[in-house]
């Protein structure tokens, strides 16, 4: 790990939980404050290499230790059952996502959709053991009664059910929903007449945390911005006019130079040259020109009020002299959205009919439009593709996290979002769970040795679209346009943007992998869809 300068915040506490021997009722435990943010590319704040203005997580960032080969799943619900059960999304009942199960998956309890009863949350293990567990965040785990987060050991919660809705109220994300579902404690809610999903699930967090009293609370706050569709306050987007009338070409560029100067990527990476779906920003009309520039805008627009948000909230825990005994995990669910989803065959007539995306309204509430994949591409750069793929764009994301008394720095040692819950149980004095596969990070937090053997193997499956990893080789099996439909090997310690398969040259490398992601997919119970998912 490469450290630089010791933490400017939140310095000066040692966690006795670590200590051998302390009886549970003589241990100080941290408070558990998990952020995510839904969609956020890889250079999008600041302390990763991007140009909006993102102070509050980039102080946060850079006190910390920030995670550069941090890795989610493709997409938002596999990376959610994950992260809240510590292991992997097929053992937990989202092989994929509500919707996206083919014929052949349903059979399985591996495709349910929904978090599976059998399998405990992290909440579920922190809420025995003495601790106040809140969410305010998208669910996005299920719809029946088992599955809501009052019965999955959430105390208090306020979420959104469904994958994406409005930001401005209750507009669903698909026209087969009749409205955005918001539950309050498993109950559903009429949302309030000046709501903006950042603002007021920050303001539902704030009041939690204060009615949680003296006890340690874990809190999960899940945004759902940036997601699509792209609405922010008129007061946010007006900051950012003009910002992008360069292009995504000069923005991909500035980002690859910013992230290098923030240590978050090699010096010597190259953004990807070409990819389906990327125009080049010179050949587009004006018209279309005005109308991307105003995508970004609000998409910029979008992630400056999350860090405002985030300001307020560390003020808060703040004045309740709760700041400097919290531990704070950041992290995006996946990579960039990179699809022009209102364009997209099962709804572009309901989009034309019920929304008015003019250039000058895009980011009001009556409009949907989605970020697109060139802008996507150029904040997920020097990775390929972006969310839903399983190639570094798709799954790998910006990640940090805050110890008090720890010492800041940059770590690239291989993560994964399953390690999340088993960290937080070792930072609580947890011990003996065994349902999860991920490890506990803390000891590599602090300065130890990598939680991943060089020569052990992690692999994945969504959507039919597979890789497995072993040190710096990787093999990836994606349909085309995003692949070959065939096994490819890349080496990511020289090639980052897996543009250089090495099948040929490294023959048993590549065999060997292709067993063990095999022996993983036996292990889960995989089922590969019978036809390619158009996601």
């Amino acid at each position: 790990m490469r450290k630089n300068c010791a933490l400017k915040m939140c310095v000066g506490l040692l966690f006795s939980i670590l200590l051998l021997g302390c009886q549970p009722q003589q241990i100080t435990r941290p408070n558990i404050l998990l952020i995510v943010l839904d969609d956020l590319g890889y250079t999008d704040i600041g302390a990763f290499g991007g140009e909006i203005s993102t102070p509050h997580i980039d102080q946060l960032a850079r006190a910390g230790v920030r995670l550069t080969n941090f890795h989610t799943a493709p997409s938002c619900a596999p990376t959610r059952a994950m992260l809240i059960t510590g292991t992997d999304n097929h053992l937990a009942g989202m092989g994929s996502q509500s919707g996206l199960e083919t014929e052949l998956q349903k059979v399985s309890n591996v495709y349910r959709n929904q978090l599976l009863p059998s399998v405990p949350t992290i909440a579920e293990h922190l809420s025995q053991h003495g601790y106040e567990t809140m969410a305010v965040a998208k669910w996005h785990l299920g719809y029946d009664a088992q599955s809501l987060p009052g019965r999955r050991g959430f105390k208090r919660s306020f979420v959104l059910l469904e994958g994406g809705a409005g930001h401005f109220d209750d507009t669903p994300l698909f026209e087969r929903y009749d409205k955005a579902n918001w539950l309050e404690d498993d109950q559903p809610v009429q949302l309030p007449e000046e709501f903006y999903s950042s603002d007021f699930m920050t303001d539902k967090l704030i009041s939690y945390i204060g009615d949680a009293g003296t006890k340690p609370f874990f809190a999960y706050l899940g945004y759902t911005a940036p997601h699509w569709p792209l609405q922010a306050h008129a007061e946010d987007i007006e900051k950012y006019r003009g910002k992008y009338d360069q292009g995504w070409d000069v923005l991909r560029a500035q980002r690859l130079a910013g992230a290098a100067q923030q240590g978050v990527i090699s010096p010597s990476a190259q953004a990807v040259d070409f990819e389906a779906g990327m125009t080049a920003w010179n050949t587009l009309p004006d018209a279309d020109k005005a109308a991307a520039q105003a995508r970004m805008e609000v998409y910029a627009a979008m992630v400056d009020r999350v860090d405002q948000n985030i300001g307020r909230l560390l003020a808060e825990l703040e004045r309740q002299n709760r700041l400097e005994n919290t531990v704070i995990f950041f992290m995006s669910d996946n990579g960039a959205e990179g699809h022009d989803m209102e364009t997209y065959a099962n709804v572009d007539h309901w989009v034309d009919n019920n929304f008015n995306n003019s250039t000058e309204n895009i980011g009001n509430k009556d409009s949907y439009t989605s970020l697109g994949p060139a802008w996507a591409r150029a904040s997920t750069a020097p990775f390929r593709a972006s969310k839903s793929k399983v190639s570094e764009g798709g799954i790998r994301v910006p990640a940090f996290v805050v110890l008090p008394g720890n010492t800041a720095g940059i770590d690239d040692a291989y993560m994964r979002v399953m390690d999340v819950a088993p960290s937080f149980l070792d930072l609580a004095g947890v011990r003996g769970v065994s349902s999860m596969m991920g490890r506990s990070l803390l000891a590599r937090w602090r300065g130890g040795t990598s939680a991943y053997a060089e020569d052990e193997v992690v692999a994945l499956e969504t959507y039919g679209r597979r890789a497995a990893q072993r040190g710096s080789w990787k093999i990836l099996l994606q349909e085309a346009p995003y692949g070959t439909g065939q096994w490819q090997l890349y080496n990511l310690a020289t090639d980052q943007g897996e543009q250089q398969d090495l099948s040929g040259e490294f023959p048993q490398i590549r065999e060997e992998l292709i067993a063990a992601w095999q022996a993983y997919a036996d292990s889960v119970g995989v089922i590969l869809p019978e036809h390619p998912i158009a996601y």
